[in-house]
């Protein structure tokens, strides 16, 4: 089947190929195409099943209408719905996407990037990873629009869209406090990236004089289930009463949940909530933040 061309549609409808091209363009009124020539034109584009050619356009115009995306972790249910979200509002300001996952790991970040420069995407949306600091100056330095999500480099010349970890961190530990919890536990990831939701814990256990560092668990990524395992087990173990735990990231919520499932004594927090631990905190009588 023969592609439509906008000399096609201008055969059809008894015009320029320059009309036509203004008319698809949205630029029809401002040449002083009239609305109704401008509306049989697109009329007519619908029923030929027109469809514009992407490569020729950005050859014109130099953009691509396209955004990267780079995702620490697409398995993990915060970022899949992060991704859904920028998706939908790109996709409603004519933008198509191109997602990739770097899993934490700076040489997959690298490859991702590689294929979006190579894509000549119009801007790049990026959770970095603790490492990734030279290839995030490398996206400024070729001035292509950056913006970085969920976690920042600080010091880097790029915008950036965060909560602010550290009074979240804080007013949580704040709450359990008024709430009667002094032995309040945290569990958390060998990160940077999240360094803020452990320390506005921490700063307020040791401004009341309840910091204890056999609270603090540091999970590891390569080993979460079996670090978990042991962490929560000795927890909840130990002689000295657990009055409440918090978790630095709704994964390791949902990682961790299970072993103290039965523990409906224990109250429970965690970040980034979401539909399915949200369910699981009514279900359990706990909280997500």
């Amino acid at each position: 089947m023969k592609k439509v061309s906008l000399q096609d549609i201008a055969d059809k409808v008894g015009v320029s190929r320059c009309t036509v091209s203004l008319a698809l363009s949205g630029k029809g009124r401002a040449k002083r195409v009239s609305e109704a020539l401008c509306d049989k034109i697109k009329q007519a584009a619908k029923e030929m099943h027109y469809e514009p050619n992407e490569l020729a356009r950005s050859l014109r115009t130099g953009l691509t209408k396209t955004l990267g995306v780079v995702i620490a972790d697409i398995s993990n249910e915060f970022f899949g719905e992060l991704s859904y979200h920028i998706q939908k509002r790109a996709n409603s300001l004519g933008y198509n996407i191109i997602i990739t996952n770097s899993d934490e790991v700076p040489e997959k970040m690298l490859e991702s990037i590689r294929l979006l420069i190579n894509r000549q995407v119009d801007g790049i949306i990026m959770v970095p990873t603790n490492s990734s600091v030279s290839i995030a100056n490398r996206i400024v330095s070729l001035g292509i629009p950056f913006v970085q999500v969920d976690r920042f480099i600080p010091g880097l010349n790029a915008s950036y869209v965060i909560l602010d970890n550290y009074k979240a961190s804080e007013a949580l530990t704040e709450k359990f406090y008024a709430e009667g919890c002094r032995r309040i536990a945290m569990v958390k990831h060998k990160t940077s990236a999240l360094n803020g939701r452990s320390e506005g814990y921490e700063k307020f256990m040791k401004d009341h004089d309840i910091y204890d560092k056999e609270l603090v668990f540091n999970i590891r990524y390569s080993d979460e289930d079996e670090d978990l395992k042991v962490a929560l087990c000795r927890l909840l173990s130990s002689p000295k009463k657990v009055d409440a735990v918090i978790f630095q990231s709704h994964e390791l919520f949902l990682n961790g949940i299970r072993y103290i499932r039965d523990r409906r004594e224990i109250k429970i927090a965690t970040f980034d909530a979401n539909k399915r631990n949200g369910l699981l905190c009514r279900r359990l009588t706990c909280r997500s933040y």
